[in-house]
């Protein structure tokens, strides 16, 4: 199983693209993600995808990518923020500033993209610095009810780090099959959860972990990005 590797920022980069998300079956048709309260449909996931896609093509650099890894990235985003919403809510913080900083740096370096390009890289690339700066924020009131008032950086996020892995095995958390990734330990993982097999030598290569970019270009414009 390989780890999805923390973002170094939010600018694109195509090798962060090579990521994927699944999970649990017995998901209602249309409903992509379920965490705790909250759903997100397989259109939502398209639609920001596509976006996705568009911001990201010119880094590829006529290079393609079977859409799929980048349909899993999507919805593994998803999930880690609604995960990492509804922890906060149940804490009564928000998301340390250090999100909103990084977020402001971002779209500062994005100009030549539309809006819905920029939102869609800060959405799925910045996931997991909302994660972080959600356990950093409530690392910190944990320990603030624990009678430690000014905790160290460090020490607030590996408490908010142990509070999101519990809240994360104490809730519902599933994501279709198709998008081969889980949700483990706060992270999104590539995983094996697809419930078909590819048949020819064309679809194999473009589905395999690190996709073959000359095999990939061989799918349908519509199952690629590039």
């Amino acid at each position: 199983m390989t780890r999805v590797s923390p973002l170094a920022g939010l600018a694109v980069a195509a090798a962060v693209l090579l990521t994927g998300c699944g999970a649990v079956p017995d998901l209602n048709p249309g409903i992509a993600v379920v965490v705790g309260d909250d759903s997100v449909t397989t259109r939502h996931v398209a639609d920001l995808s596509s976006d996705y896609c568009d911001a990201a093509a010119p880094q590829l650099e006529g290079q393609a990518l079977p859409r799929h890894y980048l349909n899993g990235r999507v919805a593994g985003s998803i999930a880690l923020r609604s995960a990492a919403d509804q922890m906060m809510a149940e804490h009564g913080v928000e998301a340390d500033s250090s999100y909103a900083a990084a977020v402001k740096q971002a779209e500062a370096q994005l100009t030549d993209l539309t809006t819905a390009q920029r939102d869609a890289i800060v959405e799925v690339q910045g996931a997991e610095t909302y994660v972080a700066a959600a356990e950093t924020s409530v690392g910190k009131a944990t320990l603030s009810k624990q009678g430690e008032s000014s905790p160290s950086a460090d020490d607030a996020k590996a408490a908010g780090q142990k509070e999101f892995e519990a809240w994360l095995d104490d809730h519902d958390v599933r994501i279709d099959p198709r998008y081969g990734v889980a949700i483990e330990k706060g992270q999104a993982v590539l995983t094996d959860t697809s419930l078909s097999q590819p048949v020819t030598s064309t679809a194999k290569q473009a589905d395999a972990t690190t996709p073959d970019s000359t095999y990939a270009a061989a799918l349908p414009t519509a199952q690629r990005c590039g």
